[in-house]
């Protein structure tokens, strides 16, 4: 049932990638014979090429690597790899990348076996998914194949690790080969980034027809009714473990918009930050004016009161000097250092107290890797410590989070900070009250005497999140500013929100997994990034810009130092696939490969001759009204043998006037007088 036929001993390993070339890819994804047609839909039994890195003996079922193709490796920059699909709607595109997401999503379900997804839905097995992935990394060709109850991953031609979803095994080799099955994880496991905000994409009953089991420590087969495997793939406090997340997130296939314009606000501030302190562009012809915030704890208090029950008024009558109840809040604050530096009765230092509190649970509560704690995170009253060993959970929980670097700990240490300005006096609490703070003035305050260079740095010394952000920029033409009244980011178009909303999801998921140090687990350093749908509410200068706008970013904020870049895109834009060589595009038509080999190069081509062969335009360029209307012209100048009256002259005249193409007006004259000779 598990095989061991080759260990990895010699797959490089992430935490280090000066050691090790810098290539990862997308490969190539085969859909097998068995896989059911519910789930590969309208593709085929075939080799889906999606690098030519790879090539296909289609005959012998072998997939290798090329070195025709070598060039390419750091084309758009070092460890940065940018391919596409394209094809016009019903293609497959969607229907290609969602098998990708389905094998992912049963390699997670066996890595996560027996792991409590305590703030995360459960994930579960997809039934009957026949596929493999085959995937580049580092001049080795890894496939990662999903036979139906059983995952397999290989290197090379070689079996590394067979592992059975829902057969017992003997406990003893059981143990053993799930070692080894993590310890590939770690090594050579990508993490996926999916982008979609398609109105139609990943809505919840679409999926309703495939059957998923869950899958328990015994690794037993259990039916589920009524689950959808794509709802797991949403996650939120998940502390990345699950390696594929999908953007926006979806309620049972419902977006709040509301939500994600919070999120955004939040996660672009310290990008729009990071790009001010370096004289960089975030967004072409804006600059930030300002960050203002605005104290607001009145969500956070459903939090810790709805939630956590954390008493408003416990901590009212705590003066200083006076002895701590032995109360979870009070033991959890005093670890922190907090006790005897805050005012409880003073409104917002008791609001952080109380933030301090409910994080603390919150975290032992969600994450995976602060499992020993779940019981602390159900605790709900500030009841009286009644034993020593609760009290000492308490504190080594308090500890673990302090010693928590990664992005679980962040708004716990940017707490600590703001409390640790108001025990020195360099935050006045009337003034937060009545006219909020500049980010500016709050910096210069809580971290007055260190420089915050990295986004890293600029992240940990932000507000914590007592306080609504409000974002305002100036426009600017030719390095004029061209208003008047500074813009809030609300009062952006679509287009120009949308664009924010797609680089700050990115951005926001990379810096969190780039944060993770914990070795014991895996880190992902490889960032497999999937845009689908991406031009929408996109003008053509935004496409025309996209793929140099987010290489700036992954350039700009170093990322591409720690991690490598595996970018696929899924779009109608041909300014989009002007930026990308034919050997990274996979041409789709009715579900199949279509032969690209007569296809012009569209890399630097020019736009109609992409549209013509790329989008498969066969009808031209025009829309098609306008299309028929011009057609139904020239075949009744053409076939037309009567005299044409001075009324449907009038008529034709007024139709070539309107008409854009000077080589069809020049045509419909020459029409128009070869009628004129013939009938004189």
């Amino acid at each position: 049932n598990m095989l061991m036929n080759k260990k990895p001993k010699d797959i490089p390993k992430q935490n280090d990638l000066a050691k090790f070339s810098r290539e990862f890819a997308l490969g190539v994804l085969h859909i097998l014979p068995n896989c059911k047609q519910t789930l590969r839909k309208n593709l085929k039994d075939e080799y889906y090429v999606l690098n030519q890195r790879c090539i296909v003996d289609t005959e012998n079922h072998i997939v290798s690597l090329s070195s025709l193709n070598q060039g390419m490796i750091d084309f758009f920059g070092k460890g940065i790899a940018i391919q596409a699909i394209v094809g016009v709607n019903g293609s497959g595109k969607s229907s290609l990348f969602e098998l990708i997401y389905r094998i992912i999503n049963n390699l997670s379900c066996l890595l996560n076996r027996g792991k409590r997804r305590k703030a995360s839905e459960q994930l579960y097995y997809i039934d009957d998914l026949w596929a493999e992935l085959f995937v580049i990394i580092d001049g080795k060709l890894f496939c990662i194949a999903c036979n139906g109850d059983s995952i397999c991953v290989k290197k090379d031609k070689f079996e590394v690790i067979s592992i059975k979803a829902f057969e017992n095994n003997m406990p003893s080799q059981g143990t053993v080969l799930m070692v080894d099955f993590i310890k590939w994880a770690k090594e050579c496991l990508f993490y996926t980034i999916v982008s979609n905000y398609s109105m139609q994409a990943f809505n919840a009953i679409d999926y309703g027809c495939e059957s998923c089991f869950l899958i328990d420590g015994k690794r037993r087969k259990q039916y589920v009714e009524d689950r959808i495997w794509v709802n797991s793939l949403f996650h939120k406090n998940d502390g990345y473990l699950t390696p594929i997340v999908l953007n926006p997130y979806r309620n049972n296939g419902s977006v709040d918009m509301n939500r994600e314009y919070g999120l955004t606000i939040y996660r672009l501030s310290s990008a729009m930050i990071y790009a001010k302190e370096h004289n960089k562009e975030f967004m072409k012809d804006y600059q930030l004016h300002k960050i203002h915030y605005t104290y607001s704890d009145s969500s956070l208090k459903d939090k810790y009161v709805n939630i956590y029950n954390v008493k408003d008024e416990v901590y009212w009558n705590y003066k200083p000097g006076k002895q701590i109840q032995p109360d979870y809040g009070t033991v959890i604050l005093n670890e922190y250092g907090v006790i005897g530096k805050l005012d409880y009765s003073d409104t917002i230092q008791h609001a952080a107290a109380m933030y301090l509190i409910y994080k603390t649970y919150s975290i032992a509560n969600a994450y995976p890797n602060y499992e020993e704690f779940f019981n602390m995170g159900q605790l709900k009253e500030f009841t009286a410590l009644t034993d020593s060993a609760t009290e000492d959970l308490t504190i080594r929980l308090v500890r673990k989070i302090k010693k928590d670097k990664s992005h679980i700990s962040l708004k716990v240490r940017q707490m600590l900070h703001f409390i640790e300005s108001f025990a020195e006096k360099r935050l006045n609490t009337n003034s937060l009250l009545s006219d909020g703070i500049t980010y500016q003035d709050y910096v210069n305050s809580v971290a007055y005497n260190k420089r915050l260079h990295t986004m890293g740095e600029i992240q940990e010394y932000l507000p914590p999140s007592l306080f609504c952000i409000n974002i305002t920029l100036d426009k600017y033409e030719n390095n004029t500013k061209k208003n008047e009244e500074p813009i809030p980011i609300n009062r952006l178009s679509s287009g120009e929100r949308q664009y924010l909303y797609t680089f700050s999801t990115y951005i926001y998921h990379i810096l969190n997994l780039l944060s993770i140090q914990d070795s014991n687990r895996v880190r992902y350093r490889r960032m497999n990034l999937i845009f689908d749908e991406v031009e929408i509410c996109f003008h053509p200068e935004f496409q025309r810009r996209f793929i140099n706008e987010l290489l700036g970013y992954i350039k700009r904020l170093g990322m591409n130092r720690h991690a490598t870049f595996c970018i696929t895109i899924a779009t109608h834009s041909p300014f989009i696939l002007s930026d990308i060589p034919q050997s990274n595009i996979l041409y789709l038509e009715n579900g199949k490969t279509a032969d690209s080999s007569k296809f012009k190069n569209p890399f630097a081509a020019n736009i109609c001759d992409v549209l013509f062969q790329s989008f498969f335009l066969k009808n031209g360029f025009i829309g098609e009204y306008a299309r028929q209307k011009v057609n139904n012209l020239l075949k009744y100048l053409c076939e037309s043998h009567k005299y044409i009256s001075k009324k449907k002259l009038v008529e034709i005249e007024a139709l070539k006037q309107i008409i854009g193409d000077p080589f069809i007006k020049m045509h419909i004259d020459q029409l128009i007088r070869s009628h004129e000779k013939n009938n004189n």
